[in-house]
């Protein structure tokens, strides 16, 4: 089992060798991680057998952004992912940690669509519908446009651009296939549009 001190030692370590700024570093790996937590537990009763892959979902679930794209050489994440996990996991886990991991994001999602897993697919879904539920945090969007060098007025047009051709859509794009996520989506939706009311108001006064 890997102990989560470990799991999140090796996020600070990878955020500061790559520069994953504060929207994908360990702060969002405990949002993950919690939303993980809660999408598994709703789903005992329907899938039992997800409590014996509790080392692969909350391993994913803090490690995910350790191998993206925007900061890295994905196959190079893996690799460091891969040598940290050797000696915790055994060697299904590891295959199916990395599997969900290189496999879970958006973009990967809408251009192969969901991978077939076996009994992992259910912890893949846990996994990948809690980063999408992160995703509604419309100032943490912001704040990644920032550490991307744009001017906070951007930064605000391309999170709105984002919400309204992205994650107010995942519903309706089936990219939310628990109870739960769909009916969080709900709550979180009326927060993100209650943060760019907030920000609208405050661009026009301001800037």
């Amino acid at each position: 089992m890997v102990a989560l001190n470990q799991l999140f030692a090796f996020v600070l370590a990878m955020s500061k060798k790559y520069n994953i700024d504060s929207s994908h570093s360990e702060m969002h790996s405990m949002a993950v991680l919690r939303y993980a937590d809660e999408l598994y537990r709703s789903q005992l009763d329907m899938f039992p057998y997800l409590e014996q892959q509790t080392n692969v979902i909350y391993s994913a679930a803090v490690l995910h952004d350790m191998c993206d794209k925007k900061y890295m050489s994905q196959t190079e994440g893996i690799k460091e992912i891969d040598e940290f996990l050797q000696d915790k996991l055994n060697r299904d886990e590891l295959f199916y940690t990395k599997q969900i991991m290189e496999t879970m994001s958006y973009s990967t999602v809408k251009k192969n669509g969901y991978p077939e897993l076996g009994e992992y697919e259910m912890a893949y879904h846990v996994v990948r519908e809690a980063d999408l539920l992160c995703s509604y945090d419309f100032d943490r969007c912001i704040s990644f446009k920032l550490n991307q060098g744009s001017l906070l007025t951007e930064a605000y047009r391309d999170a709105l651009d984002l919400f309204y051709t992205r994650v107010f859509n995942y519903n309706t794009d089936k990219l939310l296939i628990s109870d739960y996520a769909m009916k969080e989506s709900v709550h979180l939706s009326i927060n993100a549009l209650k943060q760019i009311n907030t920000w609208n108001n405050i661009i026009k006064i301001r800037i």
